[in-house]
Order: structure tokens, then C-alpha cells, then sequence
């Protein structure tokens, strides 16, 4: 049995996984203690309405960021189902076909292999026939002959049975080649959207060190109690999280247009007979 000494080790190693740089960077804004208390105090000593609106714009961040929270659990969550289906999809493109080639392939082979014996025969009577044409033998010669003409009639008709598989396989790789290209192609307008989503993150990016930034020289205009400064550091933060939820709100939208297109693709690839 493992200590307690062990168990509060592993625990906590637990922990810190669970609360990972990452998640903790998620959370809503919130005041350290020391600089709560700061806060608290400033509010103390301001006027009524200072103190009301200071703390209506606390409250309000926290609100705007929680909403980002919601729209991070729901962009993850459509991401990664647009990208479990787009795997399914283009699979399904690939396979697009398949079955009715290799029936069209099959036939082919049998019935080129439904012929050899009649071709075989062919060859052989018209071996027999130059034979007996060089020894010059009238009556083998006019024996054959019979058979010979016979025989090229059915030859000529075998020959017309495989090419009408063969061009019937043909077409239909053409036909299928074009269909998966036509259905790439439709399954490629998600190519730009990805790219409006990449540029949205790099702004959101951009915005989140602005954040941080405003966030130090809150806590400066904390330390100094003053109650306008941190206002204003507020009216910024909110503007910076507003901007940020902006930009959440279109990566959602990119990834419901994502959804619309893989579901129009799939409904073409469903339509295929």
C-alpha cells in the first residue's frame, strides 16, 4: 500500500496536470488578493457612483469572459466533429465508384476469357488452312474454308462483345475520375475558411497580449488608488474581450459554413448510384 506521503504527491501531480497553464489562462479575470483588497479599499474611498460603476465594470468583464469560455467549448466542439467527418467524407470520396469498376473490370476479364477457345480455334483453322493452301491441296482447302469464314463471323462478334466492355469500363473511370474530382473540388471550399480561421486566432492572439498588458497597468493603477486610471484600464479590457469575442463569433460561423459543406458533399456522394 502506497503512503499518504506518496498519495499527496500523486495527487497534486494531478492536479497540475488538470490546471494546466492553459486552463488556468482560460478562467475569467479575477483580482489577486492583494489586489482585490486594493480594489476594495479604492471603492471605499471614492464617491457613490465612482464606486458603482468600478464595480459594474468588474462585473462585466467577468460576464464577457465567461461568454468566452461558452464560445471556446463550442468552437472546439464543432472543430473537431467538422474534423472527424471531413476524415469519413474524403474516404468516402476515394471509394467513390469503386464497386461498379471492379465489376466492369471482372467483366472484362471473363469475357475475354469466355472467348480464348473460339479464338484458339480461330488460330488453329487458319494455321490448317495456310497449310493446306501450301501443299496445295484443293479439297482440305475448301473444307476448311467453310469453317474458317464461320469461325471470323463469331470472331468478329467476340471481338465487338469485349470492346463494349472495355469501352464501358472506360467510361465509367472517366466518369468516376470526374465525379472525385468534381467532389474535391466542392470539399476544397473548406481550404479557405481554415485560413479565415487561422487569421482569426492570430488577431485573437494579438488582442490576448493587449489584455495582458492592460492587466499590469491595472494593478499598477491599483497599487496607487486611483480610481480613474483603473476605469479607464477597465473601459480597455472590455473593449480588448468584446474584440475577442468577435472574433470567437466568426470562428464559429467558419466552422458552421465548414459543416454545410462536408454535409452538401456527403449528400452528393449519397445521391450517387
Amino acid at each position: 500500500m502506497p503512503s499518504a506521503s506518496k498519495l499527496t504527491v500523486v495527487l497534486f501531480a494531478l492536479l497540475l496536470a488538470f490546471f494546466s497553464p492553459a486552463t488556468i489562462a482560460a478562467a475569467p479575470f479575477e483580482f489577486s488578493v492583494t489586489a482585490k483588497t486594493a480594489f476594495d479599499k479604492m471603492k471605499g474611498t471614492t464617491d457613490k457612483g465612482t464606486s458603482a460603476k468600478l464595480t459594474s465594470q468588474y462585473t462585466e468583464l467577468q460576464e464577457i469572459q465567461k461568454l468566452t469560455l461558452d464560445w471556446d467549448v463550442r468552437i472546439d466542439k464543432l472543430h473537431y466533429q467538422n474534423e472527424e467527418t471531413v476524415l469519413a467524407t474524403r474516404k468516402r470520396i476515394k471509394e467513390v465508384g469503386a464497386e461498379k469498376l471492379v465489376q466492369l473490370e471482372a467483366a472484362v476479364v471473363q469475357t475475354k476469357k469466355k472467348y480464348e477457345a473460339l479464338f484458339n480455334l480461330y488460330d488453329s483453322l487458319n494455321q490448317q488452312l495456310s497449310l493446306a493452301k501450301s501443299f496445295k491441296d484443293k479439297w482440305l482447302t475448301n473444307a476448311l474454308k467453310p469453317q474458317v469464314e464461320t469461325t471470323k463471323a463469331a470472331v468478329q462478334l467476340a471481338k465487338l462483345d469485349i470492346r463494349s466492355k472495355e469501352t464501358a469500363l472506360r467510361t465509367a473511370k472517366a466518369s468516376t475520375a470526374k465525379t472525385i474530382k468534381d467532389l474535391r473540388e466542392l470539399l476544397s471550399g473548406i481550404d479557405p475558411l481554415k485560413v479565415k480561421i487561422k487569421a482569426s486566432k492570430s488577431t485573437i492572439s494579438s488582442i490576448k497580449k493587449q489584455f495582458t498588458t492592460e492587466t499590469s497597468i491595472l494593478n499598477q493603477v491599483l497599487k496607487k488608488g486611483d480610481s480613474t486610471a483603473t476605469s479607464s484600464s477597465f473601459t480597455r479590457m472590455l473593449a480588448y474581450t468584446k474584440q475577442i469575442n468577435e472574433q470567437k463569433q466568426k470562428t464559429y460561423t467558419y466552422e458552421q459554413q465548414t459543416m454545410s459543406i462536408i454535409a452538401k458533399v456527403d449528400a452528393q456522394i449519397a445521391a450517387i448510384k
